[in-house]
């Protein structure tokens, strides 16, 4: 009798996914994870993500009829990762079948209709899945020696964030670093305000959001709250107080981890040479039946050089030298500690 119930289930997922094809890719894209709000796509070619940085130095000068060569351009490349990722999850009908759900099998409707694929898919997997890709993109840390285990299939932010910094200086890999005091209760809606007001004056206009924890946008709210009045964020509640940079929490985040870029520098790497998001097969074994789904998820920055972070270490401020600071920026001088 198990055998008949598990080759039902197999037959009527195979059918409901049948009928809806984009079921898988639209699920996990329409959840739109905080950094999928605040990426631009970037689409995979030739099975990599290289990217061009062109630095243009300035070219106009004043008109004389005699030809004086100005302007030099550089360009630097990175190639951006993305990871693979796959979920193999096995369910034994007979949990599902010996509930209430199983006298749905009795009425003889149309496979398509039949509702306990759509109970396993969309009210339990797809789910779970988002909300473990939400964690993910934060917490994740890429262990490729133990990619079985949750938690190692990529890098989050805080892993992107944590390798920035640890890039020699003067390197030319390395974050536009914006040195602050370790924040407090008391002192948090000071350093944001610092690290708004240390943005290079060339970069300011293309600074349109600040990241931050959840935990310490919490803060600064109620910080921002005691110091001018309760009523700020009632009408304001996501901007800054100098710039009006929107300020976002990034859920999971256990760090202090401040950073700012250009919207277009911060990506989200979409592969869609290699497919969608999809189901892409089910098995029957034993007393169960095995979910198979592949997919690709990956953040990046272009250019590290214009990813401007909080440096709670030391009183560096920049890039670690004077050559990449001016080369960017157009700042001549580098504080270092």
């Amino acid at each position: 009798m198990a055998d008949i119930l598990i080759d039902d289930v197999v037959k009527e997922v195979n059918t409901y996914l049948a009928h809806n094809p984009d079921l898988i890719s639209a699920s996990i894209n329409r959840a739109e994870s905080t950094l999928d709000k605040h990426t631009t796509p970037l689409t995979k070619v030739k099975g990599k993500f290289p990217q061009g940085a062109t630095i243009l130095s300035n070219v106009v000068q004043g008109f004389d009829d005699v030809w004086n060569e100005l302007g030099q351009m550089q360009i630097d490349h990175k190639i951006l990762v993305n990871y693979h990722q796959k979920v193999n999850f096995a369910i034994n009908p007979s949990d599902i079948l010996a509930s209430y759900w199983a006298h749905l099998y009795a009425e003889n409707l149309k496979r398509e209709d039949m509702p306990i694929s759509k109970y396993i898919i969309e009210m339990e997997l797809l789910p779970k899945v988002v909300d473990d890709l939400a964690f993910l993109e934060v917490k994740g840390v890429y262990d490729s020696g133990d990619l079985g285990t949750f938690g190692k299939s990529m890098n989050g932010i805080e892993a992107i964030l944590a390798a920035l910094l640890t890039e020699v200086p003067g390197t030319g890999h390395t974050p536009f670093k914006i040195p602050l005091s370790a924040l407090t209760d008391a002192n948090i809606v000071d350093q944001v305000t610092l690290f708004e007001r240390s943005i290079p004056s060339k970069m300011k206009k293309h600074i349109k959001k600040i990241f931050m924890s959840e935990n310490n946008y919490e803060r600064y709210i109620l910080q921002y709250e005691e110091q001018f009045g309760q009523n700020q964020f009632q009408k304001d509640a996501l901007k800054t107080r100098l710039g009006k940079r929107e300020i976002v929490p990034l859920e999971a985040m256990d760090t202090d981890d401040i950073f700012a870029t250009p919207n277009a520098n911060f990506k989200r790497l979409i592969d869609v040479f290699d497919g969608k998001p999809a189901i892409t097969d089910i098995q029957k074994q034993d007393y169960k039946v095995k979910f198979f789904m592949e997919f690709w998820k990956g953040y990046d920055f272009m250019i590290n050089e214009m990813v401007l972070m909080a440096n709670y270490a030391d009183a560096e401020y920049g890039l670690g030298s004077t050559a990449l600071n001016n080369k960017y920026y157009g700042i001549d001088g580098v504080t270092v500690p």
